[in-house]
C-alpha cells in the first residue's frame, strides 16, 4: 500500500462510516504481482472472491492470500464444457491457444508455444454462483475470455460501479475476441471507459536487437488494464453506497482523484452537508495542487 493510498483511504473510511467493504470478484487472480486492490484490502475495506482454475497459480494464491480473500477454483465463462490450455507459465493459461502468426510478428512469447497441456473442464457463469453476492468491482484477467466472463455475470454486475478488465491491443491467442467486442459488452452493461493503467508494449524484433534498449524503444502495444466505470452522467439512480464505493475505488485502486472528489461532492449535495472534498485535497501531495 502506498503512503498516499493509505492516507486517503483512512480519511475516507472515517468520513464515510459506516460503510460495508467493497465486494470484489477477481477472475484470474494469479498472484504474479500485487493486486490493484491491495490498498483497499489492507485498509479492511474490501471483500474479495478470487477465481483461479490453474492449479499452480491457485496453490500460490492460497499460500500468499490476503485475509479478505476467498479462493475459488472455478473456471469462469460461458457455462458448459470447454478446453483449458494450461501453459508452463501459468499467467499465459487460457481457453485459447497462443497464435503462431502473432508471435511470429511480435518476436516475443516464443518459449510458450507448444507448452500447453489441455484440460477438459466445465465453465461456470458468475450468475450461477450462489455464494457470490452482487459485486461492486469486477477485476478480470482471463487471457482472452473477458467477454465470456462479463456476459456470464450480468445479474451479479447489475449494481457494480466499476470493472477493471485486461484489454488486448494486439492478439496473442487464436480466436480471442477483439478489443471492440469487450468494449461493446461493457457499454451494453452501462459502463464507460475511464482510463488505462499499466499498458504494456514490446519492442518488435529486428536486425538491430542487440544494440537497442528494449524497454525504451518498445512501441507495439500488447495489452493493459482498462478501467470502466458505470456511467456517472445520470447518477440520480445511484445509491449513496454506490457513490461512496466508487469514491473508495477511485482513491485507493485506480488513482483517479478527480473522480473521487466528484463522488464526494455528489454525496455532500444529497445530504446537504459539508463536503469531504476539501479535506481530501488537503491530503494530496504538493505536485497535485495548483
Amino acid at each position: 500500500m502506498t503512503h498516499l493510498a493509505k492516507t486517503l483511504l483512512t480519511y475516507l473510511a472515517e468520513g464515510l462510516a459506516p460503510i460495508r467493504p467493497v465486494r470484489i470478484a477477481d477472475v484470474g487472480a494469479n498472484p504474479i504481482e500485487a493486486p490493484v486492490y491491495e490498498a483497499l484490502a489492507e485498509a479492511g475495506l474490501a471483500e474479495v472472491w478470487g477465481f483461479e482454475p490453474n492449479d499452480t497459480a491457485r496453490d500460490a494464491l492460497e499460500k500468499a492470500k490476503l485475509d479478505c480473500l476467498r479462493v475459488l477454483g472455478h473456471a469462469v465463462g460461458k457455462p458448459g464444457p470447454a478446453v483449458f490450455n494450461a501453459y508452463k507459465a501459468s499467467e499465459m493459461s487460457s481457453l485459447y491457444k497462443m497464435s503462431e502468426k502473432s508471435i511470429g510478428y511480435l518476436g516475443h512469447f516464443r518459449r510458450h508455444l507448444g507448452t500447453e497441456v489441455e484440460h477438459q473442464l466445465d465453465l461456470v457463469g458468475l450468475d450461477q454462483l450462489d455464494d457470490l453476492p452482487p459485486v461492486d468491482l469486477l477485476k478480470v484477467d482471463a487471457q482472452g475470455a473477458e467477454v465470456q466472463v462479463l456476459q456470464s455475470g450480468r445479474r451479479k454486475l447489475s449494481k457494480a460501479v466499476a470493472v477493471i478488465a485486461e484489454m488486448r491491443f494486439y492478439r496473442l491467442y487464436d480466436g480471442e475476441p477483439d478489443l471492440h467486442e469487450l468494449d461493446a459488452e461493457l457499454r451494453a452493461q452501462g459502463f464507460v471507459l475511464h482510463k488505462f493503467i499499466r499498458p504494456k508494449a514490446r519492442m518488435l524484433h529486428n536486425s538491430q536487437n542487440d544494440r537497442l534498449n528494449r524497454r525504451r524503444i518498445g512501441s507495439q502495444l500488447i495489452d493493459g488494464d482498462a478501467v470502466y466505470i458505470r456511467s456517472f452522467e445520470d447518477r440520480s439512480a445511484w445509491s449513496d453506497e454506490q457513490v461512496a464505493h466508487l469514491a473508495l475505488l477511485a482513491a485507493g485502486v485506480f488513482g483517479s482523484h478527480d473522480l473521487a472528489l466528484l463522488c464526494l461532492d455528489e454525496l455532500a449535495a444529497r445530504a446537504n452537508v459539508q463536503t469531504l472534498a476539501a479535506g481530501y485535497v488537503s491530503h494530496l501531495p504538493q505536485e497535485y495542487l495548483a
